[in-house]
């Protein structure tokens, strides 16, 4: 009976501590699901950023063409018919719209914390010029004109250049 007991006991201090390790590690997974929630300057070559494409692709934007970064928090999500980031995810669009080579400017998206602009997925929108500087012009933020291009994916929380490969 003793030993029966004793099975008991380390049964239950077991299963105890297995839960406590699945619970803990849901709260790492949530962390870890965030993303950097910033502009980076080294995204394309950043362990934090990946992109799917080979290169610049012509994309269905005022952007021409377009090489898309995003945070490696949603590389799972990617192939998905529909989902919602979480809070920090980056978008980082380098783009071409004059023809010539190089980077003409830098789109970049990032998710803000619920209530940002709940109207539109909670996004932040800013320009950056080639060498990453933020422009003023469009005004950082709730950009009208991002929104307008960017609300036609609403199953793929705004990220509509997830289909471009």
């Amino acid at each position: 009976m003793k030993r029966y007991v004793g099975l008991s006991c380390v049964l239950v201090l077991s299963l105890a501590f297995g839960l406590a390790l699945v619970a803990s590690g849901g709260e790492e997974k949530t962390k870890a699901m965030a993303g950097p929630g910033k502009y980076m300057a080294d995204y394309a070559t950043s362990k934090d950023f990946f992109t799917l494409m080979s290169g610049m692709k012509m994309g269905k934007s005022p952007h021409g063409s377009v090489q898309i970064y995003y945070s490696t928090n949603i590389k799972d999500m990617i192939g998905m018919d529909s989902f919602m980031v979480p809070v920090g995810t980056v978008s980082i669009k380098p783009f071409d719209n004059d023809g010539t080579p190089g980077v003409d400017g830098i789109a970049v998206m990032i998710k803000k914390e619920a209530g940002y602009d709940p109207a539109n997925n909670d996004w932040y929108y800013e320009m950056r010029d080639a060498k990453g500087n933020l422009k003023d012009m469009p005004a950082p933020g709730k950009t009208k004109m991002c929104i307008d291009c960017h609300a036609v994916y609403p199953s793929k929380d705004y990220l509509g250049g997830t289909q471009i490969r």
